[in-house]
Order: structure tokens, then C-alpha cells, then sequence
């Protein structure tokens, strides 16, 4: 693994421009009594590292402010607009890609990432049309599509990482959703912190299962990515 920021200018300079690097987004975001607002960043900053490890690829610094969505107004959750999240994405990409690093993987643990990320992927190309760039959500890469906000999958992949917990705190609620697209969570589900399911369910090893599984395929994915440039 190369860790950008462990790195001097002339070790980065001297790295392999077919390298894929990897830059993991957060959230600062409220995820129940139970978890803390850490779990977007934990979970983003695990599986990029690890991936890193596996295949060779190149780590960079965690974005922990993401694009703080329906959830902007629990207490607790700290980010910015999706324009904001756009516009650093596009400075992020274009002066990585002006340093000869045109593989990109933006791998994230929260889900609301994916629209500034790749609405800056469409500015970039008319820069950069040689950027080849992707999005990832940790789980929906790994074929976990039936994960919500802080209910029992989650909250087990979350402590598997390592995210500081309180089970003891731990509260159910499946939010009951309207036929619209909702605004503000907090506005229609007030001091429930964003839970959507059953996170007093969560087996500590279904967790560990889960992680290694999430590492497993997307170290398969980078490894891919970096023998299609050989």
C-alpha cells in the first residue's frame, strides 16, 4: 500500500501513474442512541485501507464532510451541501489528475455521496476526458442492498470496524415513508437519530462476516482495475 500522506513529494512523485487511488468519503452523521457519529467515516476509512493493503493501491486522506442529505437535522450530523461536496470533488479529482493520477476510486459509507460525486464527474470530463473515475458504496459494491440507516446491518458492520457503540442505548424504529421524496428525515421521524430498522437484532459476528466479505470483493474489484493496466 502507498499512503499519500505518510509520503514525501518525491516518494509520490515516483509512484506508478497506472495506480488506481483510493479516497474514502464520510459523514459526520447522527446514527442513533447507539452509535456514534463516526460510523460513515469508520466504515469508508476501514474499507479503503484495507483494500489499499490487498492490492497495492494508493490510500488517500479521508473526506469526512460529506453531503449531509435528509439527515442534515438530527443533532449530530455534520457536512455540506451537495454543491459544496460537488465543487471539492472537482478540486480533489482535477489536481490529482494534473499530477498524472487519472484512476480514481471514491469509495464511501454514506449512500448520499453518490450524486455530488458523480455530478463532478461530469465537469472534470471536460477537462480531463481521460479521468477514469468511479463511485463506490461500500455495501451496495458487495451486494449488501438490503442495509438502512442504523438498523442491524449497519450497526454490525459498524461495530466489526470498530466504531465506538452503545448497545445498552440501542432503540428500534422503521420509518414509514411517503410517496415523495422526503426532505428532512428528523422533520417526519423527530429524536429517533436517523434508525431505520432493528438495530437491537445485531450478532457481532454477522458483522465480521460481512467485513471480510466487503473486503474480499472489493479487494477482487481493485485488484482487476490495477491487471487491466498491466
Amino acid at each position: 500500500m502507498h499512503e499519500w500522506s505518510q509520503l514525501s513529494s518525491d516518494e509520490v512523485a515516483a509512484l506508478d501513474r497506472n495506480l488506481p487511488v483510493i479516497l474514502p468519503i464520510g459523514l459526520v452523521e447522527a446514527h442513533g442512541p447507539h452509535l456514534a457519529t463516526s460510523v460513515d467515516m469508520d466504515t469508508a476509512a476501514y474499507f479503503a485501507r484495507r483494500t489499499a493493503e490487498n492490492t497495492g493501491a494508493i490510500l488517500l486522506p479521508m473526506l469526512p464532510y460529506g453531503f449531509a442529505d435528509e439527515m442534515a437535522e438530527y443533532v449530530g450530523t455534520l457536512g455540506v451541501r451537495a454543491e459544496t461536496m460537488s465543487r471539492i470533488i472537482d478540486d480533489l479529482s482535477c489536481r490529482l489528475c494534473s499530477h498524472g493520477f487519472k484512476r480514481q476510486i471514491f469509495l464511501s459509507g454514506h449512500g448520499a455521496n453518490k450524486l455530488p460525486t458523480e455530478m463532478a464527474f461530469y465537469r472534470i470530463w471536460e477537462t480531463y476526458p481521460d479521468l477514469q473515475a468511479v463511485y463506490w458504496n461500500y455495501w451496495t459494491e458487495a451486494g449488501l442492498t438490503n442495509i438502512s440507516h442504523a438498523d442491524k446491518g449497519e450497526t454490525e458492520i459498524a461495530l466489526a470496524v470498530g466504531t465506538k457503540s452503545h448497545m445498552d442505548r440501542v432503540k428500534d424504529f422503521k420509518v414509514k415513508k411517503p410517496w415523495y421524496r422526503i426532505r428532512s428525515r428528523a422533520e417526519i421521524c423527530p429524536g429517533t437519530g436517523g434508525i431505520n430498522g432493528s438495530p437491537s437484532e445485531a450478532v457481532f459476528s454477522e458483522g465480521e462476516r460481512m467485513r471480510e466479505d466487503i473486503v474480499r470483493i472489493l479487494t477482487e474489484k481493485v485488484s482487476a482495475i490495477i491487471r487491466s493496466a498491466e
